[in-house]
């Protein structure tokens, strides 16, 4: 269990960082022991007023104060925001844990902006990490030290469950396989509501079946420890309209557009990468 005493501070206050705080806080973190740097008085005041955390202007705060700092900024700020870090951790001769929650940007690229710092996790939390039911891909360098791990895991925990890659360039999988499956997911059920409101259904009916159902499923594939190939075979009839359904999504390729879908997804962190 992650030691409520150490000191968090993240830089950013958006939407992922408030979903970590609230996770952290949630788990019986002292308050007093998170810090947020944000630029807008508006976050400030929204954070301190709803979580009764400290916050700052300035992200040279945060090397003063923590024990593990959070990236919770866009790529595009990274390599600024880590040039202030460095300076402040250099002056103070304080070189932290440094959790980085950046969409597509690689570990080295922001150990290099910390003088070399082994003390690198990047992480990649999916949206059901908003209300404490997400995915989290991780990877750091093997010279990180376990101490670090572990500590960086408990605190991702808070909102989800952790899974850890070895090699960075399986980071795109991961984020094709979760970060952005939400969404495949969410057009599913989409189209699946679209369709039962013209077949007839009442619009609340069909939205409610199509969640109930999915939420069913779910919780049936995380309970059971058959295969979700077996799972669906269970519930195909021979000669039923499941299997009218399912030979109907066959035939139309599914599993070829699924593929591509998450080809596209995981090329796309690829070019990421290139900028970052």
């Amino acid at each position: 269990m992650l030691d409520p005493d150490i000191n968090i501070a993240f830089i950013g206050g958006g939407n992922m960082a408030q979903a970590i705080i609230a996770g952290l806080i949630k788990q019986g973190h002292k308050r007093d022991k998170i810090l947020v740097c944000a630029p807008s008085i508006e976050t400030r005041e929204k954070l301190s007023s709803e979580y009764h955390i400290r916050v700052e202007r300035e992200n040279s705060k945060a090397a003063a104060f923590a024990d593990v700092i959070i990236l919770a900024v866009k790529p595009n700020l990274i390599g600024e925001v880590c040039i202030e870090l460095s300076d402040a951790m250099e002056q103070l001769q304080k070189y932290q844990l440094v959790i980085s929650i950046a969409a597509g940007v690689k570990r080295d690229y922001i150990s290099d902006y910390l003088s070399g710092s082994s003390r690198v996790v990047c992480a990649m939390p999916n949206l059901p990490a908003a209300i404490c039911k997400g995915l989290i891909g991780m990877h750091t360098h093997q010279s990180c030290d376990v101490r670090d791990v572990t500590m960086a895991e408990q605190i991702m925990q808070a909102v989800g469950e952790t899974v850890w890659v070895e090699d960075e360039s399986q980071m795109p999988a991961i984020v094709a396989t979760a970060g952005s499956s939400p969404a495949y997911f969410f057009l599913f059920m989409e189209s699946m509501e679209k369709a039962a409101v013209e077949q007839g259904l009442d619009p609340h009916v069909a939205k409610t079946s199509v969640l109930q159902s999915a939420l069913g499923a779910v919780s049936m594939a995380v309970q059971s420890n058959q295969s979700l190939s077996e799972l669906r075979r269970q519930v195909t009839s021979p000669k039923g309209s499941t299997e009218r359904a399912v030979e109907a999504l066959i035939d139309g390729d599914i599993g070829d557009v699924v593929s591509d879908a998450m080809q596209s997804a995981a090329n796309r962190v690829d070019e990421l990468y290139e900028l970052h």
